[in-house]
């Protein structure tokens, strides 16, 4: 029998759990390319920054991550398998995939540990947006505040990298992560109306510039 579903409070406080950058995922580990980008000049001030960021909203991360978030909390158990198999074809570089499935198999296994009563129905996913949906769905967080967490957790997972990689300060960072909030309630919107039709996405110079991460001569990210 299914465990009762934790009260809205409840569920609200362990979605920001999950979404805080101190879980033990590992995802501080990655840098989805930005090194790179940042190395050679591609990106190197606050403006490039907001820029890198909306590109990705709208055109990457935003079309392929953030509508898996949102169908792996909407799908049944026996659709979650195509949905991880599209992301798994969709993300051509192997960099960012295998840290995509790294950071889902981690994320999975912390909230089965912190919460094993409450996710004893929880359907097997391997990306990090599938498991990060599937988890907030058995949480009992609606789909909306599932997905807007995830958003949020990308965008400041990745001012808090550009943080070390850049001669930019905190506040500076959160800026940029601030003049990017048209491009993430966009995101979110695509993505609650999604469907397995609707994946996409196209960020040549990221895919590049994960590919070439590992080439760099210093590096302070696994990919």
């Amino acid at each position: 029998m299914s465990a009762a579903l934790p009260s809205p409070f409840l569920s609200q406080l362990r979605l920001l759990q999950l979404a805080d950058s101190a879980f033990p995922t590992g995802a501080y580990a990655f840098s989805d390319g930005l090194e790179t980008l940042t190395q050679r000049g591609a990106v190197r001030t606050a403006d490039d920054l907001t820029a890198f960021l909306s590109g990705q909203l709208r055109h990457g991360f935003g079309l392929q991550d953030v509508p898996a978030c949102a169908l792996a909390w909407s799908l049944s158990p026996q659709e979650l398998p195509e949905l991880d198999d599209l992301l798994d074809n969709l993300k051509l570089v192997r960099g960012p995939r295998e840290a995509s499935l790294r950071v889902g198999a981690n994320l999975r296994k912390a909230a089965l540990h912190l919460w094993p009563a409450d996710l004893q129905d929880l359907p097997a996913t391997r990306h990090h947006a599938t498991v990060f949906g599937a988890l907030a769905r058995c949480l009992g967080a609606a789909q909306e505040q599932a997905v807007c967490a995830y958003v949020s957790a990308w965008l400041l997972g990745r001012v808090t990298s550009a943080t070390r990689l850049m001669k930019l300060g905190g506040l500076d960072a959160q800026r940029c992560a601030a003049r990017c909030e048209d491009k993430a309630q966009w995101a979110v919107a695509q993505a609650l109306q999604a469907t397995l039709d609707d994946f996409g996405g196209f960020s040549t110079l990221l895919d590049i510039g994960a590919q070439e991460q590992a080439s760099l001569e210093q590096r302070l990210f696994q990919s």
